[in-house]
């Protein structure tokens, strides 16, 4: 039964996922907000020039969010940490004494190695899970949208090359027979012209949604591979 609940919540947020790569707007969850500021919060606070992290602080895409959000969702020892620091930001300006005085109240319970190793660990690889999840999603949806259209267009095309065939054939025999046959090829000529329409128009729109992920999927191993540095830069 938990397996279940599970597939059913991984395929929930996969179709969450796939709405944002679509150009939809979702409203997030304050929690997975929350824990996507705290990511973007040196981008507001003064820091040394010497400890800037250039791509933790840029801002995330809707799309890189949403995916920052679901690599996020399970609790870790590294967003434990992010809780602690969310009430810090308006009293604290100085990034490193606000991750020391975050780490100090879960010290506890957690170490400076745990809070690292749940990001290559736990996080890390739930980003490789969603870009799995995301591209079996992508191979159905051109399946899905593509299939079809394309098989049409197969059996429209091999029904435009049998009439014109059809139509040497019979032009000496019967110019009324023929006129007929020309009609019909150029019905399927139309509907031909709009599948290749239509096929190209779908390519497009999935090659630049992929495209969008891919650079989604940077902007977050980006961000995680800042947020590792930054945590080991200020409490290791």
């Amino acid at each position: 039964m938990t397996t279940n609940d599970s597939n059913t919540a991984r395929q929930g947020l996969g179709a969450q996922l796939w709405g944002v790569m679509k150009g939809a707007l979702i409203d997030e969850d304050p929690i997975a907000a929350a824990r996507r500021a705290k990511l973007q919060a040196g981008a507001d606070a003064p820091a040394d020039k010497a400890d800037a992290a250039p791509a933790a602080n840029a801002p995330l895409s809707p799309m890189a969010a949403t995916l920052m959000a679901q690599v996020l969702a399970k609790a870790t020892a590294y967003t434990a940490l992010t809780e602690k620091l969310a009430p810090l930001e308006a009293i604290v300006l100085d990034e490193r004494t606000r991750y020391q005085a975050a780490y100090a109240l879960i010290r506890s319970s957690r170490s400076v190695d745990q809070v690292v190793q749940a990001i290559d660990m736990q996080h890390a690889p739930a980003l490789e899970a969603e870009a799995s999840r995301f591209a079996a999603q992508l191979e159905d949806k051109e399946r899905q949208e593509i299939g079809a259209r394309s098989q049409e267009l197969q059996s429209l095309t091999a029904g435009i090359d049998a009439a014109a065939q059809q139509v040497a054939r019979l032009r000496e025999d019967a110019e009324q027979r023929i006129r007929e046959i020309e009609s019909t090829v150029s019905r399927d000529r139309e509907r031909q012209a709009q599948l290749t329409r239509e096929i190209d128009a779908k390519r497009q729109e999935l090659a630049g949604v992929k495209r969008q992920f891919d650079a989604a999927a940077r902007a977050v191993a980006q961000a995680l591979d800042a947020a590792k540095a930054t945590v080991r830069r200020h409490l290791a």
